[in-house]
């Protein structure tokens, strides 16, 4: 138990070299100011899209899927349910359209990709993994479509504009290479990996560099990014899996809901609205406190998880 608590808090320690980097070449203004919008829009318009299309290239097979059903079909369930939740908490605490979209996304989506992925791995092996990726499917989809859409300017896109959008519009070229079964060539396969291998250090770059407009001691300031940050990585995991126990259900799919639930906030709340150039300073703040209180929280969570796997 005290192996996957150390374990899971060194995969932590990752990410806050990644936010502290970005941090201080925004406070030496060693990067110029737009460098943040640079980088919002390499992520949501190249890695992120690249990591969408072999993740589910490589996870949607039918073979594989043929055992899977149900798992996928869970986590769908899942991210409704937790959507469904989302809203309900959001429409309490916020106080404007935007506070509103971002509690939306960040009660809904957690930090389950760029952090629980390779958390997950390292912890409890690529078995663990695999299962993950399946059970993740629909909640991939939802962030890159209703995630992505809840911070569009005006809320009234069309179709084709929709279709047009390289984050979603990955969602369906994955979808579709996965289904069909169909290989990509070497050269295809090692780019999306490369470029989709930069998603998440470009992400933790882009949120210390959005933190650096502020000083170092004004980013543990504001109690509503704890209240945040406490609501998603205390409440809405304890409700998972209070009520799936209440339930019945143990084992992988007791512990995949709340590993997915207690993760900290994504850092797609950073992403997303900087690239369409919405100042996201107060949603840094969000993720930095979530992610600085995930140290004490996560460990604990997957420290005892271990014991129903």
């Amino acid at each position: 138990m005290s192996g996957v608590f150390l374990t899971t808090l060194s995969k932590l320690g990752v990410l806050f070299v990644f936010i502290g980097l970005g941090y201080l070449l925004r406070r030496t203004k060693k990067l110029p100011d737009d460098a943040g919008r640079v980088l919002s829009m390499l992520t949501a318009l190249l890695f992120t899209p690249a990591y969408a299309i072999k993740n589910l290239a490589v996870s949607l097979h039918w073979e594989k899927i043929g055992s899977q059903l149900t798992l996928i079909a869970y986590g769908a369930i899942i991210v409704v349910a937790t959507i469904g939740l989302a809203y309900i908490l959001a429409r309490m605490l916020a106080k404007n359209d935007f506070q509103r979209s971002s509690y939306l996304y960040a009660f809904s989506i957690p930090n389950f990709s760029y952090l629980g992925y390779p958390m997950v791995e390292g912890v409890f092996g690529s078995g663990m993994l695999s299962q993950m990726l399946i059970f993740c499917i629909p909640m991939s989809i939802a962030c890159n479509t209703y995630g992505y859409l809840l911070f569009a300017k005006n809320g009234k896109l069309t179709i084709k504009d929709i279709l047009k959008m390289p984050v979603i519009l990955s969602v369906f070229v994955g979808m579709i290479i996965g289904f069909s079964g169909l290989q990509l060539p070497m050269l295809v396969s090692d780019v999306l990996t490369m470029a989709g291998n930069c998603m998440s250090p470009a992400s933790m770059l882009l949120a210390g560099f959005v933190l650096g407009s502020f000083p170092l001691r004004d980013l543990f300031r504001g109690r509503r990014a704890y209240l945040i940050s406490g609501i998603r990585l205390v409440l809405i995991p304890a409700v998972v899996g209070g009520v799936l126990l209440l339930l019945g259900v143990r084992g992988m799919y007791l512990a995949l809901p709340v590993i997915v639930s207690a993760m900290p906030l994504g850092m797609n709340l950073v992403v997303f609205p900087e690239s369409m150039g919405i100042d996201a300073s107060d949603n840094a703040r969000m993720c930095f406190v979530s992610n600085v209180l995930s140290i004490c929280v996560v460990p604990v969570v997957f420290a005892l998880l271990s014991q129903t796997i």
